[in-house]
C-alpha cells in the first residue's frame, strides 16, 4: 500500500500508527458494555482452540513497527499463553480430579450445574489443539481422560451418538441428541471430529474404539447429513475426515525448546490440512516417552530411533512413514505430496 500511494514505508507506518491510536482513544472514551463475567466451560473450550491455532497461524507484528502504537497481546507466544491460562483455570476451578468430572460454569465459585456434552466436547477439542499447536503432553493426557468421562456420561452405546445431558437427573424426562451447527457447533459434531483426531494419535484397540464410536455417531445422523447437510457443516467435515483412507500424521521428534524444533513446527503449519495430525515428542522427556510407550509404541520407537542431536520429522499414514527429514523446506515439500514412498519403518 505504501508503494501504491507513493509514500515511504516508515512514513506510511507512522500514519497508520497515529490512526490506530486515535481510534483506540475514541473507543476507550465510550461507555463499556455490560460484562457477563461467567466463565462457561464450553465457550472457553472454543476460545482455547482459537488462541492455540492463532499462536501458529497468525504472524506477530514486526519488531520494527511496534513503536507505531502497537497492538497489545498480538504476539504468537501470547496467544498460546492465553489458551493455556484458560485451560489451567478450568482444570483448577471446574474439574474434580477424583471423579474426573466438570462443572458447567464459574462465577464467584463453581456452579452447582454439572457439565453438559458441549462442555466436554468443546474443551476436549481445545485441549487437542493445545497439544498439537503447543506440544505439552499434559493437555493430551487430560483430553483422553475427559473423553472417557464424556463417553461414560453421555454416549448412547446402543443407538450411537451423544445425549446432551447425563442420565442421572430424574427430572429430565427426555434426553436429546443435538446435531445443529449454528452459531455454535453441536456437541455431536465436535465429538465426531475429536474421536477421529484421537483415533489417529493412539494405536491398537484404543484407536479402533475411537474410530468405531465416530462411525456409529455419524450413522445416527446419516439422513440429516444427506437431506440437510447445510445445517450440519462441521459434521460434514467429520464425515470427510473419516472418508480419507488414512489420515496423515506428522511426527516431530527433538528438543521442543530448540530453535530447530520451532522451525519445523512452523513449517508444518505453513499450510492448512484438515486431515493431518501433528504429534510432538521429546525423547529426553520421560512423560512424553511413557505416554507413547503406553498408547502408541510406533511413535515411541520413532523417537528412540531418531538422532539425538537434531530435530527430525516423520510424515506418516497409518504410521507407515517416509524417511525422516531435518530441513523445514524439505518437510513442506513432503507435506504437499498426496502420497509418498514409505521407509522401512
Amino acid at each position: 500500500m505504501a508503494s501504491k500511494v507513493g509514500m515511504p514505508l516508515d512514513e506510511y507506518s507512522r500514519i497508520l500508527g497515529e490512526c490506530r491510536e486515535k481510534l483506540f482513544n475514541v473507543r476507550s472514551s465510550r461507555p463499556r458494555p455490560h460484562l457477563d463475567d461467567k466463565v462457561i466451560v464450553s465457550w472457553n473450550g472454543l476460545a482455547i482452540s482459537s488462541f492455540a491455532r492463532a499462536s501458529r497461524i497468525l504472524k506477530a507484528e514486526a519488531n520494527e513497527t511496534k513503536f507505531y502504537f502497537p497492538v497489545v497481546g498480538c504476539d504468537s507466544c501470547e496467544y498460546l499463553e492465553v489458551a493455556e491460562t484458560a485451560a489451567k483455570f478450568i482444570k483448577n476451578k471446574l474439574y474434580d480430579v477424583q471423579t474426573k468430572r466438570l462443572r458447567h460454569s464459574f462465577r464467584n465459585g463453581p456452579s452447582k450445574a454439572t457439565g453438559f456434552l458441549d462442555d466436554y466436547a468443546f474443551l476436549i477439542s481445545g485441549l487437542l489443539d493445545l497439544y498439537e499447536y503447543g506440544g505439552r503432553m499434559d493437555w493430551l493426557i487430560w483430553a483422553i481422560e475427559l473423553q472417557a468421562t464424556q463417553d461414560e456420561l453421555f454416549l448412547d452405546r446402543d443407538g450411537g451418538g451423544y445425549f446432551n445431558t447425563p442420565g442421572e437427573d430424574p427430572s429430565v424426562l427426555l434426553r436429546v441428541k443435538e446435531d445443529y451447527d449454528g452459531a455454535e457447533p453441536s456437541g455431536n459434531s465436535v465429538s465426531a471430529v475429536n474421536l477421529i483426531r484421537l483415533s489417529s494419535m493412539v494405536a491398537g484397540g484404543r484407536s479402533e474404539y475411537f474410530r468405531r464410536t465416530a462411525v456409529h455417531l455419524l450413522a445416527v445422523f446419516e439422513k440429516r447429513l444427506k437431506d440437510q447437510s447445510i445445517a450440519v457443516p462441521l459434521m460434514c467435515c467429520a464425515t470427510d475426515m473419516l472418508s480419507v483412507p488414512s489420515r496423515k500424521q506428522v511426527v516431530l521428534v527433538g528438543d521442543k525448546n530448540s530453535t530447530e524444533f520451532h522451525n519445523m513446527v512452523a513449517a508444518v503449519y505453513a499450510s492448512y490440512d484438515l486431515n493431518r495430525t501433528v504429534i510432538q515428542i521429546d525423547p529426553s522427556n520421560k512423560e512424553d516417552m511413557g505416554f507413547w510407550e503406553t498408547y502408541n509404541q510406533n511413535i515411541a520407537q520413532m523417537a528412540e530411533g531418531s538422532p539425538a542431536d537434531k530435530t527430525v520429522a516423520h510424515v506418516c499414514q497409518n504410521f507407515v512413514c517416509s524417511a525422516p527429514v531435518a530441513d523445514p523446506v524439505a518437510l513442506q515439500d513432503l507435506l504437499k505430496k498426496g502420497t509418498f514412498s514409505a521407509s522401512s519403518r
